[in-house]
């Protein structure tokens, strides 16, 4: 009897011991678990602080090549049209000599017909 009872309570000693370390194991693995969570979490907020990062530089990026190509357009805009503005005035100067042109030619043959009386005179 005295041996059944040892088994019965080395038994029960061992359960015991046993469940007592499948709760410790348990209690570790939930705290490898939320640890290994923590740090997954972390690498990710980190890397999505890298990611927006770059995004932010490539954004200022292109805002300053946008800036710099609205600038250029103006500066070409206000050069073709001082271009136009300056033909325009070369075409009026150019119609205004021509004008002129034609009254000097005018008035050549208006003397030309005058000297020619005059010689007739003569």
């Amino acid at each position: 009897m005295g041996g059944i009872l040892s088994y019965i309570l080395l038994r029960y000693v061992a359960k015991s011991k046993f469940e007592s370390i499948l709760r410790e194991a348990e209690t570790e693995a939930e705290v490898i678990k939320k640890n290994k969570l923590l740090e997954v979490k972390e690498k990710f907020l980190n890397k999505k602080a890298d990611l927006e990062k770059e995004v932010a530089i490539r954004n200022q990026k292109l805002q300053q090549a946008e800036t710099k190509l609205k600038q250029r357009a103006l500066v070409i805009n206000q050069r073709k049209e001082d271009f136009q503005r300056k033909k325009e005035e070369a075409d009026a100067i150019k119609e205004n000599l021509e004008a002129q042109l034609g009254i000097i030619e005018k008035k050549k043959e208006e003397l030309n017909k005058l000297q020619q009386q005059e010689v007739e005179k003569l």
